[in-house]
C-alpha cells in the first residue's frame, strides 16, 4: 500500500514539474538573395497546456516573414505543436535570426527561447541564372488590319478615360462646394460600432475569433483617433508605447494591456477563451472610453459657428 502511494506521488510531482521541451530547425543555412528559409519551432507539451508562439509581429531581425502555419501531432502521451515560419532576406552577408520565445499561458514564468541561428546570404551569380533563355530578336509586325483595329481601340479607350476623368473632377468640385459635415466624434463612433457588434451576436453563432478581431479594430480605431495615428496596423507593444509617449492616464494604459492580454492569444494563438472573458472585453473597452474625456469638436471652416468664433477673436 505504501509503495503504491509513493508511486502515485512520484507521478504527480513529475507531471507538475514537467516543463515543455522546445526545439528549432532550419532547412538551410546558406541561401542566395531572396531565397526562402523554412524555420520550424516545435514544443512538446502536455495536452492541458496552452502555449503562445511568436506571431507575425515577432522580431525576425533582418529577415522578412512571408508565411507561417501551425500543426499538432501526438508524441507518446504528449503533444508536439509545431510552428513553421517561411522567411527571406534581401541583405547580403552573414545574418543572425534572433531567438524566438514561447510562453506557457498556464504559467507565464514558464517560457523558453530558441537559439539564434546564423544564415549566410550570397548574391545571385551567373551560374544561378543558367536556366534563363535568351529572348528572340525583333520581328516586323507590319501595319495590317489588326494594327488599325488595335489603334482604334486605344483611341476609344483614351476618349472614354478622358470623359470619366472629367466627370470625376466635376463631381468632386460639386461635393467640395457643398457644406462640409462635421466628423463623428471618436466616442460616438465607438458606441455605434460596439452597438452593431453586440447586435451581430457573433459569440452565440460560434464566431469567437471574428468577434475578437472586430472588437480589437473598434478599440484601436478609437485610440488612433484620440492620439491622431494609425493604430490598426500597430503591434501591441507599439500601441502601448504610443500611449505612454502621449502621457495617457496610467489607468487607461493598464486597461489596454489587460484588454490585449485576453484578446491577442485568441487572434494569433488559437486560444479558446473561458466563459465570460469575451463578453467582458466589451465592458473593458467601454470603461476605457469612459476614462478619456470627449475631444473638442471643431466647426468646419466657413460655417456660421466658425465664422462667429473668428469674429469674436478679431474683436478681442
Amino acid at each position: 500500500m505504501m509503495f503504491r502511494s509513493c508511486a502515485i506521488g512520484i507521478v504527480f510531482i513529475t507531471t507538475a514539474l514537467f516543463s515543455f521541451d522546445l526545439t528549432r530547425s532550419v532547412d538551410q543555412t546558406t541561401i542566395t538573395l531572396g531565397d526562402m528559409v523554412r524555420l520550424k519551432v516545435t514544443a512538446v507539451r502536455r495536452a492541458d497546456e496552452k502555449l503562445v508562439f511568436p506571431g507575425p509581429d515577432a522580431d525576425f531581425g533582418q529577415f522578412e516573414l512571408k508565411d507561417m502555419r501551425s500543426s499538432e501531432a501526438p508524441s507518446g502521451s504528449l503533444l508536439a505543436e509545431t510552428y513553421e515560419y517561411l522567411v527571406t532576406a534581401y541583405t547580403l552577408g552573414t545574418l543572425t535570426m534572433p531567438a524566438l520565445t514561447v510562453v506557457n499561458l498556464k504559467d507565464t514564468a514558464d517560457r523558453k527561447a530558441t537559439d539564434p541561428v546564423e544564415i549566410v546570404v550570397k548574391p545571385v551569380t551567373v551560374k544561378d541564372t543558367s536556366d534563363i533563355v535568351d529572348i528572340y530578336g525583333p520581328e516586323s509586325i507590319g501595319f495590317g488590319a489588326r494594327f488599325w483595329a488595335a489603334l482604334f481601340g486605344i483611341v476609344v479607350a483614351l476618349g472614354l478615360l478622358v470623359w470619366l476623368i472629367d466627370r470625376y473632377l466635376l463631381k468632386r468640385k460639386r461635393n467640395e462646394e457643398k457644406k462640409e459635415a462635421p466628423p463623428i466624434p471618436p466616442e460616438k463612433l465607438f458606441e455605434q460600432e460596439i452597438g452593431q457588434l453586440v447586435r451581430d451576436d457573433l459569440l452565440a453563432k460560434g464566431e469567437v475569433k471574428i468577434f475578437h478581431f472586430r472588437i480589437s479594430e473598434i478599440l484601436r480605431r478609437y485610440i488612433g483617433a484620440r492620439l491622431n495615428f494609425y493604430a490598426l496596423e500597430s503591434t501591441t507593444s507599439e500601441l502601448i508605447s504610443a500611449l505612454k509617449a502621449s502621457k495617457t492616464d496610467p489607468k487607461v494604459v493598464r486597461l489596454v494591456e489587460q484588454f490585449c492580454t485576453v484578446n491577442d492569444p485568441v487572434k494569433f494563438a488559437k486560444w479558446i477563451p473561458k466563459s465570460g472573458e469575451s463578453e467582458n472585453l466589451i465592458i473593458l473597452a467601454r470603461e476605457l472610453v469612459s476614462l478619456t474625456p470627449p475631444l473638442e469638436q471643431k466647426e468646419p471652416a466657413g460655417s456660421p459657428a466658425a465664422q462667429q468664433g473668428a469674429d469674436k477673436k478679431h474683436i478681442t
